[in-house]
Order: C-alpha cells, then structure tokens, then sequence
C-alpha cells in the first residue's frame, strides 16, 4: 500500500506535533485506523493461534495438528458445520409449521434464521466470512450457500398455499434473506432505539410486504 507525504507508513515513528496542532494527530489517527481497516489481512475475524486454540479445547497444540494445520481450516470447518445447523434448524422449523398457511411457514423460516444467529454466534460470524480464500485457506462455499437457499426458495414458493400467485419465488426468497440478515448485522445499532428493536416484528412485516407485493 502506498503512502505519500501527509501519510506516515504504517508503524513509522512519528514526530510530536508542535503545540497547537492536535487536529493534525486527530487526522493522522483516523487514517492509521483506515488503513488498517482497508487491509484485509489485518482485519481477519480470527486471530488466535493453534496453540491459544488447543489451551480452549484443553488439549496440547500437537494433538491438533493430524485434523488441521491452520487456524483457517479449523474456521472453515466452523462455517460448514454452522450451515449444517443452520439447515437443520430450519426443516425442523418448517416441519413444526406444516399444517399452517404459507405465510406462516415463511415467517417461521425467518425466526429459524434469526434464532441460531442469536445462539450460535460465533458459527454465524465466520458463516459470512467465507471468501473463496478464507483465514489462507481455499474453500468452495457454494453447496452449503445453495443448501440454505433452498430452505428460503422452498418457504417462499409454499405462498401458493394462501392463493398467492408467486411468480418469482426465487426473487422473494432473495428479498426475505437479505431483508432478514440485513436486520441482523444492524441489531447492535437498532438495540438504542426501542420502535425498530424488535426483530420478529421486522420478520413479519416483511412477510406482509411480500405478500402485497405479490397479490397486485
């Protein structure tokens, strides 16, 4: 990454700012910051070390070693095994729903979604780090993605069953999981304000707006 003059490079002993320019550090902390950010490797969700990762599990790091060699393949291995879940929550949560209308099962779908967000944390988080290169490994996302859009595919087509002529359960589908997981990353900043707080409230209207959408 370049720098140029009003731009220390990163790690560069700096001079001490003369009296009366502390707007100048002011500046020069943002952009250290934005540098960072902007720097992938830097930012990587997981930092840990094989060996702080053995302590955790409460075995020696050389156990590790014959199932994985990086902490990036353990990460993938956490990312498969959360959309295995993830899948699992929502055909159990599809099945509970299968006598309800169809409106019904798709909320349903989307409180499944939001739920294991909420109690798998830390799956869900590397879930949508995956990257084609994820933590130094090369991963293939796509079949456990496909897996998961399915489950939405399948809930949205089910509209059927209240006599909504669905002609793009695909596009719906998209819609409500990127409606859904939108909500989701925006939870930390909504918490502050107690109209839009309620996530199973967001799920529902969304569903409502679907279905308006989709019976003009």
């Amino acid at each position: 990454m370049g720098t140029t003059a009003d731009q220390p490079a990163p790690g560069a002993r700096r001079e001490r700012n003369p009296r009366g320019q502390g707007d100048r550090l002011r500046d020069d902390v943002i952009a250290a910051l934005a540098r960072i950010v902007s720097d992938d490797e830097r930012v990587r969700p997981v930092s840990v070390s094989l060996r702080e990762l053995a302590r955790e599990a409460g075995v020696t790091a050389p156990a590790i070693y014959p199932h994985f060699a990086t902490v990036g393949e353990v990460a993938w291995a956490v990312a498969q095994d959360g959309f295995t879940r993830l899948v699992t929550a929502m055909d159990e949560a599809d099945e509970q729903a299968a006598d309800s209308p169809g409106a019904d099962r798709l909320i349903a779908q989307a409180h499944a979604y939001c739920r294991f967000a909420a109690e798998h944390r830390g799956h869900f988080r590397l879930m949508f780090a995956v990257e084609p290169v994820m933590f130094g490994v090369t991963v293939d996302a796509r079949p456990v993605v496909r897996e998961v859009l399915a489950r939405w595919r399948r809930a949205a087509a089910q509209l059927r069953d209240d006599g909504v002529a669905m002609t793009d359960p695909a596009g719906a589908a998209m819609y409500l999981w990127s409606a859904v997981h939108g909500r989701l990353a925006l939870s930390p900043l909504l918490a502050s304000v107690p109209e839009m707080s309620d996530i199973r409230q967001f799920v529902e209207q969304v569903v409502g707006e679907i279905l308006r959408v989709a019976r003009r």
